[in-house]
């Protein structure tokens, strides 16, 4: 668990060093995968932590931090701190025990779609150093939800591990019309294994995904997941108008489902086509989450993704309503070690701002 401390000790040395080390080697062989093509470079860094690469490096061990960053989210139970991987980085489940390894707190897979498909053609994937971003139009290239359960299910993840959640879409050939069909699909495959499932009806990579996003498709899928709705998170994307963002929360604060997951990536047309996600997110991610705290007042639980670097990133989500938050584009740009830098930097930040704990800060520019 990661511990709050207000002195240095041996104990703190110590465990600086090993983190010094672990994020000193992670970020050399990161430096050298992004010498590859963006997508080879993915391929390559997953199969590596698949067969246990990780653990050749030093050792990460849990950092002392200047507060507690304990946090409850509805489902995931009382986590250690509130950062957690994003869905996009383990499609197909190939290695949560890696990202287990490097400190999340929480686990998303997928998105996995039921029936597997390839995706769009490559190249497909796209990295931007100079403003910390990546451009994908990946196209839900998924293994399929019967492969995908069946490497779960080998796994045997239990609760006392990190809590697992499984993004699930629909298969691009799905019309709009049959399009609740493959999410119960996979929302049953997966309710009995997993800690939650994430509706995906925001990538704007799958023609016509993001025009599910309507108050009657929302109703619909709650009233056909059962009670699996409960464990459902709704994943919205950031490009809406504010009057069709704030209809949806209010229509999903009223279906008994887990909370929302806000947000997906930002559609842009230049450099590349797809959606991007780093720090050029940052801000329309965070206007939704203002949005949001706008409609609910925080009765909506909510988890915050899109360009999270750095601990005052995941500060900043916080302090406007988020209790949790996933990174994705900060392992490409920070590697392995980021999880334990953004949670040393958000426990400095939450001491600077004169909180002691994430959830006094939560929602607290509002307050």
């Amino acid at each position: 668990m990661f511990t709050a401390t207000g002195s240095q000790s041996p104990r703190k040395e110590c465990s600086t060093w090993m983190i010094d080390n672990f994020d000193r080697f992670g970020r050399a062989l990161t430096s050298i995968l992004r010498m590859a093509p963006p997508e080879l470079a993915h391929d390559i860094g997953l199969a590596a932590m698949e067969r246990g690469f990780l653990k050749l490096l030093p050792p990460p061990a849990p950092p002392q931090l200047a507060v507690p960053l304990q946090v409850t989210i509805p489902g995931l139970g009382r986590l250690r701190h509130p950062i957690g991987l994003a869905a996009g980085f383990d499609k197909n489940g190939r290695c949560p025990a890696a990202f287990e390894y490097m400190g999340m707190s929480f686990i998303e897979l997928g998105t996995v779609t039921p029936r597997p498909q390839p995706g769009n053609p490559k190249p497909r994937l796209f990295r931007y150093p100079e403003t910390r971003s990546i451009i994908n139009r990946m196209g839900f290239n998924s293994e399929g939800a019967e492969k995908v359960l069946r490497r779960l299910q080998e796994l045997k993840w239990n609760t006392t591990r990190v809590p697992l959640g499984v993004n699930v879409g629909k298969n691009k050939n799905t019309a709009n019309e049959q399009s609740i069909r493959d999410f119960v699909t996979g929302i049953e495959a997966f309710a009995p294994l997993s800690s939650w499932i994430t509706i995906n009806i925001s990538s704007p990579n799958t023609p016509g995904l993001r025009s599910l996003a309507t108050p009657e498709f929302l109703r619909d899928l709650a009233q056909s997941a059962g009670d699996h709705k409960k464990k459902c998170w709704i994943k919205l994307d950031p490009d809406m108008e504010r009057k069709t963002f704030q209809k949806l929360i209010d229509v999903i604060g009223g279906l008994d489902v887990a909370g929302v997951i806000a947000s997906n990536t930002h559609r842009v047309e230049w450099p590349q086509a797809g959606g991007q996600s780093g720090y050029p997110l940052l801000s329309p991610a965070n206007t939704c989450l203002e949005w949001i705290w706008e409609v609910s007042k925080g009765s909506v639980p909510v988890i915050a993704s899109g360009g999270v670097l750095s601990g005052v990133d995941a500060f900043h989500k916080i302090a406007r309503g988020a209790s949790a938050i996933q990174i994705y584009t900060a392992l490409v740009y920070r590697g392995p070690g980021a999880v334990f830098r953004i949670c040393e930097e958000l426990a400095q930040e939450l001491k600077l701002r004169g909180f002691g704990s994430v959830e006094e800060a939560i929602g607290s520019c509002y307050a």
